[in-house]
């Protein structure tokens, strides 16, 4: 016996298996094996890998990526700022436009800047997740600590619970990290926005070739209910249009085009328009006034009743308009066109008789002044807070010192090394268990009747006995309540504007028909950012829900495949020997990746659904008028469509992936520590008995023949070897056999 021993020894600095802290004695003594309490606890933390020296391994590793990416947004927010300062115009200290011209390119532009932020906002949201995952994920201490008052701690899953059982340090840094969060839901999608530009236009009526025409011989008419103070202004914006015409700048379109540019909320591209008819043939040189297209605003419609962004089209008396437009039922005055075009009349303002028939049309192409803006204080605070998230996660990388279990690879790791006693005797509890002897009586944990023998039920449970009941219930209640609301929110939408084809509104567009406006409505920029983005915060628990469960039902799968095959551990640091490390945390790479997409997918087309609107107007004669501009939400029915689309899709997803059946009929520990913890105890034999009866405890030293690290090897679950008619589960990296249904209990 003894000459085994000196040779076992004699080899020790070449057997990378040997338990940690044997090392070779040069007097060949044997290993000491620590007896009190703290000469354990102290092996136990020193068999949990340490990097103090070494951050670029393991989790360590991944939460430097976290800082990275944050540290990358952080670059390009302050870049972008730093961009707008040395662009900005001429004798301007905060210039906000980033570009003014094309509305189809600002538009453009602005759609692409809102890929880019949200993709930003998820990387960047993702790393923050990562390191509260991290900050909230307990040591061996913090496990032990709960068990023995009767608590237990979540492993490998986003938690609350640990929060407060944590240090107070990591707490603090948690709360940090998870409020810091809000500024970006509520601002980042906002900090960009593009504005319309909105032309009054002036409708004149008369014969064509108005360019081949001699100035002097022009006629203007202006009809009895024009006033004195508007007719200069009149006279003048005639001239600009004959001018235009005599360089050839008029646009020729037939009615039908004529109709579809103008018939739209927000005339973007022309500032006049001459109606072409054949009812001046006794004065050829004769035009006259039609009326002057406003630019619409939503609170018209409060104030006046049935207004249009565009009553000239349909003419202003109410027998004749009910010829020509189709006006909603509901109260709202939107007009929908429905006479044919090669028949168009129409009626100088305020009066019936003076009408003309309709040719084609010669418009004057307005300089467009759509313009991509930025919120000089929204891009301040979503930097501030960036910076606090960079800050943090760069703190948590350098100094968590003790590594945290963040796995249940890193779990069996430990106890298998060091066995919890706490937990002894129990080999068949489940998660569920655990929480019903809790909810009834608060020292369930260390009560005798967790060690009472019990039979293995060998039924194969569905991965949704993986999360908890209150995950399921807030999960579904708020994402299916989510989903019924956008539902109903659409269709009151659409109903309430009979004659407006939502399916047929552009993507990007204003339109008039689709803002949203009510008595009381913010118009300011920041009261509507925090309309406008509130569905994203409220997205953000259902998703953080949904995704603690998907990070359950994955955890608990790759539990149960333990039963099924023998395998090397997948742990967060250094994995060593048959050990493995591929995985993100939890989730698998198939499910991680795509729930990712889906996130940053429904981000992108909630910021579409319901969105920021700015409309500048310009008078007709060319000149800013501030007083009229708009700044309201606006709703895209297409984007809500899809939003209801993907969500349900995810919502369905979660839930049929939640039907599947674990590979055995393992009990479910899901994120349970006592419960991952009473699977590990592979050389507790239930049948030893002390003199007096009871039982005898584990005393976690290893036999002669067994100085192998069972963490390092690969290992499976199942019935260990024992004496006696009681039989034991466990992992261990010997030979187990599957657990008998009947004839046999196991402790």
């Amino acid at each position: 016996m003894e000459l085994r021993r000196i040779e076992r020894l004699s080899s020790a600095s070449s057997n990378p298996l040997l338990r940690p802290g044997c090392e070779e004695n040069i007097d060949i003594q044997p290993c000491q094996t620590p007896t009190s309490a703290k000469e354990i606890q102290n092996d136990r933390e020193k068999s949990m890998p340490q990097f103090k020296s070494n951050r670029f391994h393991g989790w360590r590793f991944t939460l430097f990526l976290a800082f990275i990416a944050g540290l990358i947004v952080l670059f390009f927010n302050v870049g972008f700022l730093l961009y707008c300062f040395t662009h900005r115009e001429n004798g301007q200290h905060l210039n906000t436009t980033l570009f003014e011209g094309d509305c189809n390119k600002s538009h453009s532009m602005d759609t692409w800047f809102h890929l880019a932020i949200n993709v930003l906002s998820t990387a960047l949201l993702s790393a923050s997740n990562f390191g509260m995952q991290c900050l909230a994920a307990p040591n061996r201490r913090d496990i032990e600590e709960a068990h023995r008052n009767d608590r237990w701690l979540d492993i490998g899953v986003p938690s609350i619970r640990n929060l407060f059982r944590v240090s107070g340090v990591r707490s603090f840094l948690w709360l940090f990290l998870a409020f810091s969060s809000l500024p970006f839901h509520l601002m980042y999608n906002s900090a960009v926005y593009s504005t319309t530009s909105a032309f009054a236009y002036d409708i004149f009526a008369g014969p064509g070739a108005l360019g081949e025409k001699h100035e002097p011989n022009l006629n203007l008419t202006l009809y009895s209910n024009n006033t004195s103070d508007i007719v200069p202004r009149l006279t003048s914006s005639f001239l600009e249009l004959f001018h235009s015409a005599q360089h050839e700048y008029l646009h020729h379109l037939e009615n039908q085009a004529c109709i579809d540019a103008f018939a739209v909320s927000y005339q973007e591209t022309y500032s006049r328009l001459l109606v072409v008819t054949n009812d001046f043939e006794q004065n050829k040189d004769t035009y006259a006034y039609i009326n002057t297209n406003i630019v619409y605003h939503p609170a018209s419609n409060l104030l006046k009743g049935r207004v249009t962004p565009y009553n000239w089209l349909c003419g202003t008396d109410s027998a004749y308009s009910s010829k020509i437009c189709k006006i909603s039922a509901y109260g709202s005055g939107y007009a929908t066109w429905h006479r044919p075009p090669g028949n168009w009349i129409v009626t100088v303002a305020g009066q019936s008789d003076n009408q003309y028939t309709i040719k084609y049309c010669l418009a004057e192409k307005a300089k467009q002044h759509c313009k991509l803006k930025y919120s000089f204080p929204l891009v301040m605070i979503v930097i501030a807070f960036n910076l606090v998230k960079t800050i943090i996660l760069l703190f948590v990388w350098i100094e968590i010192q003790n590594a945290p279990i963040l796995t249940i690879g890193d779990a069996i790791a430990s106890f298998l090394r060091y066995p919890d006693s706490n937990s002894q005797g129990s080999c068949l509890i489940s998660k569920e268990v655990v929480k019903s002897r809790l909810q009834y009586t608060p020292s369930a944990i260390t009560s005798e009747s967790n060690r009472r023998p019990k039979a293995f039920d060998s039924s194969r449970a569905r991965w949704r006995m993986a999360a908890s009941s209150s995950r399921w219930m807030f999960g579904i209640l708020f994402g299916g309540l989510a989903v019924v609301t956008c539902i109903v929110l659409l269709v009151f939408g659409v109903r309430k504007q009979s004659g407006f084809n939502p399916w047929k509104q552009d993507f990007g567009s204003v339109e008039s028909r689709a803002l949203i406006y009510a008595t009381g409505w913010p118009s300011s920029l920041i009261g509507n950012v925090l309309i406008a983005n509130f569905p994203q915060l409220v997205f953000s628990p259902i998703y953080f829900s949904f995704n603690s469960i998907l990070s359950s039902m994955t955890l608990a799968a790759e539990w149960s495949s333990y039963a099924n095959e023998r395998k090397g551990l997948r742990v967060s640091s250094n994995p060593q020997n048959a050990q493995r490390s591929n995985y993100f945390l939890s989730i698998p790479y198939r499910y991680g990746i795509p729930l990712m997409i889906v996130s940053a997918l429904l981000h992108w087309l909630i910021s579409q659904s319901i969105f920021l609107v700015g409309v500048e107007t310009w008078g007709s004669d060319g000149k800013r008028d501030k007083e009229s501009d708009i700044m309201t939400c606006g709703w895209f029915s297409t984007g809500i469509l899809s939003t209801i689309i993907v969500g349900s899709g995810f919502l369905l997803g979660i839930s049929g992936l939640s039907l599947r059946r674990f590979k055995s009929g393992m009990p479910i520990a899901g994120s349970c520590s006592l419960a991952i913890a009473a699977a590990c105890h592979p050389r507790f034999d239930p049948n030893l008995q002390h003199e007096n009866g009871a039982r005898e405890r584990n005393t976690d030293v290893e036999s002669e023949d067994e100085d192998e690290d069972m963490a390092l090897l690969p290992v499976q679950w199942g019935a260990v070897i024992v004496n006696g008619p009681l039989g034991h589960c466990s992992f261990t990296s010997r030979h187990v056999d599957t657990p008998r249904t009947k004839g046999i209990l196991y402790q």
